[in-house]
């Protein structure tokens, strides 16, 4: 049993596009891409308008509230020497490392090193707020690749794995596992069950089956 590779959290990136160089507010592209990689936000974190704390608190409106401003959130001090709300740089540099931004944060997860990823996920944060601000980085426009390339082994149904197994850990930590398509049916089961991962729609979850056996079984 893999009980030990739910360490860490990392953003899936769940295809490569290349987009063209457009302000990230009149991209509809990079918006759409950015809220494919933002998948595993949603795992931890309400991002309607009205959501409360789950994991994390509520990502909408973050333009309009403090940093570490989410009534009740238990922040790390680090987090709370911040002053000012969230832009588009202040975003891009806690997604890139959240622990050299805020030593101590709750977020357990080791960052989005690709800086295409990076800028489309925050176009997309842009869009959930009551008036949308022009969140632009210097990476808008850039490659985005996916999180299993070079990662995990290519495949059709590569991309679901990458997007289902980062939403809560590395995807290193799975090519290290050598498990039977039953003992990952367990492992999955005792992911929902034990670590509060969304179950898979039942297709998605026998396609991963047979990935995951077929690549990385006993």
């Amino acid at each position: 049993m893999i009980k030990t590779m739910l360490i860490e959290r990392i953003v899936p990136l769940s295809f490569t596009v290349v987009l063209a160089t457009l302000p990230a507010h009149a991209n509809e592209a990079l918006i759409a891409a950015g809220e494919q990689q933002a998948l595993v936000c949603k795992a931890c974190h309400q991002i309607e308008e009205g959501g409360v704390t789950v994991v994390g608190p509520p990502l909408w409106g973050l333009a309009e509230r403090n940093i570490a401003g989410f009534d009740g959130y238990p922040y790390s001090e680090a987090l709370k020497k911040h002053t000012g709300s969230w832009d588009a740089s202040s975003l891009d540099a806690f997604l890139a490392a959240p622990s050299e931004f805020s030593p101590g944060t709750n977020m357990v997860f080791p960052g989005v090193k690709d800086p295409g990823a990076r800028a489309a996920i925050i176009a997309w944060l842009a869009t959930k707020n009551p008036t949308p601000p022009d969140w632009v980085t210097a990476s808008s426009g850039t490659e985005i690749k996916s999180v299993g390339d070079g990662i995990l082994t290519p495949d059709d149904n590569m991309t679901l794995v990458a997007a289902a197994c980062s939403s809560c850990h590395s995807l290193h930590l799975v090519v290290q596992q050598g498990l039977s398509k039953d003992s990952w049916d367990e492992t999955l089961e005792w992911m929902v069950d034990e670590q509060g991962m969304d179950p898979l729609p039942a297709e998605e979850h026998e396609k991963v089956l047979i990935y995951l056996a077929k690549h990385y079984g006993e």
